[in-house]
């Protein structure tokens, strides 16, 4: 791939157009230290490609970037667009990934036909779950229950110390309004590797704590791949004391001491920070049947307390008498799944009609700079992926996908999905 200025915005390659007689996608990326400049180098892409006005741009940029001037310098171009999304930790376009921070990657959605509703809450910081009902109620107002529908949220409450919004609340409070066969996907966003910090760009603001649904047109259908990466390393043990995220004992012992065994090494750093990736497993359906990587909802943990002896993981969704295993990346694993799921995706689906967008949420630790590859993971989606259908990606906090007949978070996973217009 072609090193961008650092300095002047310099697009990384042509804009990827998609043209039916009822709908348009454009796909414009850039990266450089100025954010004006970026910003405008996107713009200038999108001009270059049609005289039109975007219905929609879904926006995503890197940490380093300084969201009031996205939507400042996109307003002075495009005044009449709805411009959401939000920070992400790098992005990912047909010509490499990239995930130095200094990305913005842009989806224009050129017909109001086809293009998403957006509704969104920001109101995270006073509670994941009823942020989620609140969101949930927004939408059914408007749509059915089969709509499809991409989630984006903030993922990061406060640093210091370091607490994160929940996924799995905010979709519970959003499905509980939602019965049906509601399949949503997206991701939790955050503006780089360390969890830092997060923002959103609802329609010309800049929002913390906030969440956003798009909703599609009864029209359009979405499919999702589920790449994986982790495989067990120990047996299963119990949950034996938990709060929230926080588990403090795991088969009755101080649960640092339980991971470090296994490890034979510490997990983490002077500051609590985990000094190697490494998630905690709960298996589905039977469980002790031999299983695969699919098998498991996996959670990071994102630190430790050496006093306590506890560790705390990315989301509060396990319990006490859960039984878990520690999970470790396997790089050949989640290669081999880059490459031969995502060569498999077909262009059209029984049904699903004609492709017209790809978003692939790729967690941020299957980063080469995070899992130790040699090769970007996202680079081999990309290079696989089976046709010139317009396609972005983004490095998230939290993966969002249907999973055993419901919406889930999911963590260090790669979610491509695939969004189709009903033949």
């Amino acid at each position: 791939m072609e090193e961008a200025s650092e300095t002047s915005g310099e697009p990384r390659g042509d804009p990827q157009s998609y043209y039916r007689k009822e709908s348009g996608i454009i796909i414009v990326s850039a990266r450089g230290a100025s954010t004006h400049a970026v910003t405008l180098s996107c713009c200038e892409q999108l001009r270059r490609a049609t005289n039109a006005c975007p219905t929609i741009l879904l926006v995503f940029g890197g940490g380093k970037h300084t969201p009031e001037v996205i939507v400042e310098t996109i307003a002075r171009v495009y005044p009449q667009s709805c411009v959401v999304g939000g920070a992400c930790a790098g992005i990912i376009v047909a010509e490499g990934s990239s995930c130095s921070g200094s990305e913005i990657g842009m989806v224009a959605f050129m017909s109001p036909e086809f293009a998403p509703h957006t509704h969104y809450v920001d109101l995270l910081a006073h509670g994941d779950l009823e942020a989620g009902h609140q969101l949930g109620r927004l939408v059914r107002e408007q749509h059915g229950a089969n709509a499809a529908v991409l989630v984006l949220y903030d993922s990061v409450l406060s640093f210091q110390p370091r607490r994160l919004h929940s996924a799995g609340l905010l979709l519970q409070g959003f499905q509980t309004e939602w019965p049906g066969g509601m399949a949503a996907m997206g991701g939790g966003l955050l503006t780089d590797l360390n969890l830092t910090d997060g923002w959103m760009l609802l329609n010309g603001s800049v929002k913390r704590h906030a969440a956003l649904a798009l909703v599609f047109p009864a029209s359009v259908t979405a499919d999702a791949i589920i790449l994986r990466a982790a495989r067990p390393i120990s047996s299963f043990m119990s949950v034996t004391d938990i709060d929230g995220a926080e588990i403090y004992t795991l088969d009755g012992r101080r649960a640092l001491d339980v991971v470090e065994d296994h490890l034979d090494a510490p997990l983490t750093d002077t500051a609590g920070h985990p000094s190697r990736i490494m998630t905690l497993g709960l298996k589905l359906g039977e469980q002790w049947e031999n299983g695969t990587p699919d098998d498991y909802v996996n959670r990071l943990i994102v630190t430790a307390d050496r006093d306590k002896g506890s560790i705390t993981l990315f989301e509060p969704d396990f319990y006490k008498g859960a039984l878990v295993q520690l999970m470790q990346n396997d790089p050949a694993i989640m290669l081999d799944m880059a490459h031969n799921r995502v060569a498999k995706a077909t262009t059209r689906g029984d049904g699903a009609g004609q492709p017209f967008l790809r978003l692939y949420i790729d967690c941020a630790g299957r980063a080469s700079a995070m899992s130790g590859t040699l090769v970007e993971e996202a680079d081999v989606v990309a290079a696989a992926l089976p046709d010139d259908t317009p396609f972005l990606g983004f490095y998230s906090g939290v993966e969002i996908a249907p999973l055993c007949g419901r919406s889930r978070p999911l963590d260090w996973t790669g979610v491509l999905a695939t969004y189709s217009v009903r033949g």
